[in-house]
């Protein structure tokens, strides 16, 4: 399994903490779900994977999910496309791995240190880290294995690190 990990913070200040699978399509939306709800699906999963049968319906509109102790079958509901059947414990590796980084960074120090971090590389040399050569808004620096992005205007760059930090929206639900 190759997990991509990420945080984007908006203009706005909203920040977005996700873990994809790239070898499971749609598995980004995933994410999506609350550290709550991340917490449950991860129980239910081990759970079912323990077991000798039954089976629970989950997931995103992206990627619809019925999963069995063995296999899960995936589907797009929003398009009405089927996705790869899964092995279970794949989805569960994947979503132990989503709360992790979800309990890890929805902790507003743990967030504001590392997106300071890179909010002061970039400051330092915005040219460097654009994310496209023609972007003058988007910017991204890798820290450990994240790929950090940050929606910043012209005027962001003459606030100092605790300012901007501060203004991150450290309320998840």
């Amino acid at each position: 399994m190759t997990y991509s990990k990420g945080i984007v913070v908006q203009s706005r200040r909203s920040v977005n903490i996700g873990v994809s699978d790239d070898e499971i399509p749609n598995s980004s939306y995933l994410s999506d779900f609350d550290l709550s709800s991340v917490n449950e699906i991860v129980f239910d999963l081990k759970e079912l994977v323990k077991s000798d049968g039954g089976g629970f319906i989950w997931g995103q509109e992206y990627i619809m999910i019925d999963s069995t102790p063995e296999i899960s079958f995936c589907e797009n509901d929003l398009d009405k496309e089927a996705l790869p059947d899964i092995p279970t414990i794949s989805l569960l590796n994947l979503m132990i791995e989503i709360q992790k980084m979800k309990t890890e960074y929805q902790n507003p120090d743990n967030l504001k240190k590392i997106i300071g971090e890179v909010f002061t590389i970039v400051k330092s040399d915005p040219d460097n880290h654009r994310r496209w050569p023609e972007s003058d808004k988007s910017f991204a620096v890798t820290i450990d294995g994240i790929y950090i992005t940050l929606a910043l205007m012209p005027e962001d760059f003459y606030l100092t690190v605790e300012d901007y930090v501060n203004q991150l929206q450290t309320n998840f639900y």
